[in-house]
């Protein structure tokens, strides 16, 4: 078994389960179910997203990035984009949410739920969202997902941390765009 951690993406061919678990971030389980090649990666979108949609958004770039590193390494494989198959998971449980974090959810939601539909993936599987933390365990040649809500959410505590310093470390490396205008 592979575990994967916040931040990190795994693409292989083996018959083997990939592992983790989801907070606030999300994680999407890649696979050409022809070719037998799949892969997993857990990221967040660090902000919210504008009207203007992923594309032109600053703050989608991070996660548009995500997803072309995974299915990078499915294609670096002999996977085929145009045979993609999808399952994605979490934008859940924060420990203490506040507006910001709500939105930021949301954003994620939202990301996954464009970048598929532009992309044309189709997405089998989607549990996103709610007030629990889901360990997801994947079998990349065959696109099986197994899902557990942790209804203890404190569960899985070194997962709490791991998510919450590579939340932190990508909210800090964000760059801030925008007007600034200064009023005497």
């Amino acid at each position: 078994m592979y575990v994967i951690y916040p931040g990190e993406y795994f693409a292989t061919r083996a018959d083997c389960v990939l592992g983790t678990v989801t907070g606030s971030c999300v994680c999407v389980c890649l696979y050409d179910e022809v070719k037998r090649i799949g892969g997993m990666g857990h990221f967040i979108v660090p902000g919210m997203i504008g009207t203007e949609g992923i594309i032109a958004d600053e703050i989608a770039k991070q996660g548009i990035t995500s997803m072309e590193y995974l299915i990078g390494e499915i294609v670096k494989l002999g996977g085929d984009r145009r045979f993609l198959k999808a399952k994605i998971f979490g934008a859940g449980y924060l420990k203490m949410i506040n507006v910001e974090m709500g939105g930021i959810i949301n954003s994620n939601i939202r990301f996954l739920n464009e970048y598929f539909a532009l992309e044309r993936i189709q997405v089998v599987r989607e549990d996103l969202g709610g007030n629990f933390r889901r360990k997801v365990y994947f079998v990349p040649i065959t696109g099986v997902a197994y899902r557990r809500l942790q209804k203890r959410n404190e569960d899985s505590s070194e997962f709490i941390r791991l998510e919450q310093e590579y939340i932190d470390r990508v909210f800090k490396n964000k760059e801030r765009y925008g007007k600034v205008y200064i009023f005497e």
